[in-house]
């Protein structure tokens, strides 16, 4: 309780939002505080004041309180008052139309479209043409507010996919979202993933070869169809000689999902076990254990990394590997982590002894 509400003395929502500018720190700061207890706490008509007030001053032309109106939004509007939901998109969208696509705020303007769309799923259908929106901004936004509506999304899929070629900011959002909804639609997202990695580079590829991933081994975990792709493994040898470690992992790691490898495919791991990344060497090694390749160099290097000599990236780059994998495809290690577990010790003898436990 501030001092001046000790004394009697007790602010109005307008003269809080004032502060929300002020250039002293504990000034703003209180009125932070403030607004969020009215938000959180105060009685149905006061919540719904301060909101609105909120809203409003977002809609206010030359307001310096953007940033602050927004965080308290996001992080105490819950749940949005319907009678608001019109106020709250009209001027958080016209908000986001003067961010960069890059912009902090961009996440907490994101955040509160959702949850308008949470409250009401048909406020999703009437956001549509924001995703064809002339600010990237605007476009991003809507590109993460879809990854957070779960199975409400579903109808939104093919537009986030047409995002997948747009600007960098808008395609990492809306690959960043697919992540969550790509098994929606495993048929219609696993291609036009491909399609990325196939024509893309940085960190677009990279994000594209995790949930092309995430998706392939949550298909296989449930035992469930995995679409066809017959041009995944060629494209995934091209990438392998990605200079990014990380992208080099990746693929590493899709090869172990993509089925029976090819003499190439298998031939292009063994090289990796020699990669100059830790990860990367143990990924690959990984990918042949269980695609059911020749596996004696590779459970070879495994035991290396493992050892009790080895350094400590070593041993995290290949317990991670092995975790990442499931124990339920490394039948063929079991023998080799059994004799390594019994000389190693600490951390990694403890993930060894759990991932023993896990396989069959």
């Amino acid at each position: 309780m501030s001092s001046e509400r000790n004394r009697g003395r007790v602010r109005t929502v307008e003269e809080w939002l004032e502060r929300l500018s002020s250039r002293d720190v504990n000034a703003r700061e209180e009125a932070l505080s403030a607004l969020e207890e009215s938000l959180v706490s105060g009685a149905p008509e006061s919540r719904e004041r301060t909101a609105r007030a909120l809203l409003e001053e977002l809609g206010r032309p030359g307001t310096a309180a953007v940033e602050p109106v927004l965080f308290l939004l996001q992080r105490s509007w819950w749940p949005p008052q319907a009678s608001l939901a019109g106020l709250a998109v009209k001027n958080v969208v016209e908000v986001l139309a003067r961010m960069e696509a890059e912009a902090p705020a961009l996440e907490h303007a994101a955040s509160v479209l959702t949850f308008v769309c949470r409250v009401d799923p048909s406020w999703l259908r009437a956001l549509d043409g924001l995703f064809q929106h002339p600010e990237a901004s605007v476009r991003a936004a809507m590109a993460r507010v879809v990854g957070r509506l779960g199975n409400a999304a579903a109808p939104a899929l093919p537009r986030l996919l047409e995002l997948l070629e747009d600007d960098e900011p808008v395609a990492l959002s809306a690959l960043e979202s697919l992540a969550a909804l790509a098994l929606l639609a495993p048929d219609l997202t696993a291609p036009r993933l491909l399609e990325v990695v196939r024509g893309s580079d940085g960190a677009r590829l990279y994000l594209a070869l995790v949930t092309l991933r995430g998706m392939l081994d949550e298909l296989s975990l449930d035992e469930l169809p995995v679409p066809a792709l017959p041009d995944l493994e060629p494209t995934l040898l091209r990438t392998l000689t990605a200079p990014e470690a990380p992208i080099r992992q990746e693929v590493a790691s899709l090869l172990g999902l993509s089925g029976p490898l090819s003499p190439a495919a298998i031939a292009a791991l063994r090289e990796h076990l020699r990669d100059e990344s830790p990860h990367v060497a143990a990924r690959s090694a990984v990918a042949l254990v269980r695609s059911g390749a020749p596996a004696a160099e590779a459970l070879f290097l495994l035991k290396g990394q493992l050892g009790p000599a080895a350094s400590r990236e070593l041993q995290e780059a290949a317990v991670a590997a092995l975790e990442e994998a499931g124990p339920a495809r490394l039948g063929r290690a079991k023998g080799m982590l059994e004799t390594v577990a019994r000389d190693a010790s600490g951390l990694t003898r403890e993930a060894l002894f759990e991932l023993l436990g896990q396989i069959p």
